[in-house]
């Protein structure tokens, strides 16, 4: 994956939650932690694995989406994910 293909996912993601969790697009950064942008619960995860879902065409097994940690762990595991 080219570092421009990688840029363009990561924005993509960061638009993507932003919008789910209704929080202004600078408050996430590459290195937020999904936990401390806000309350995040199993709903938001669950909206957040559909919004991704839809913009990308892929499958976010719910485990993996989990074990995430931060937007740029977010935005590797959509670049690891099997396309529909």
């Amino acid at each position: 994956m080219t570092d421009q293909s990688r840029a363009t996912i990561l924005e993509r993601v960061q638009h993507v939650v932003a919008a789910v969790l209704h929080v202004p697009l600078r408050t996430v950064t590459p290195a937020a932690l999904l936990s401390e942008i806000t309350a995040l619960d199993s709903l938001s995860l669950a909206e957040i694995a559909a919004a991704l879902d839809e913009e990308f065409r892929i499958r976010v097994p719910s485990d993996d989406l989990t074990a995430v940690q931060t937007i740029d762990d977010l935005a590797t595991l959509v670049e690891r994910a099997p396309r529909r």
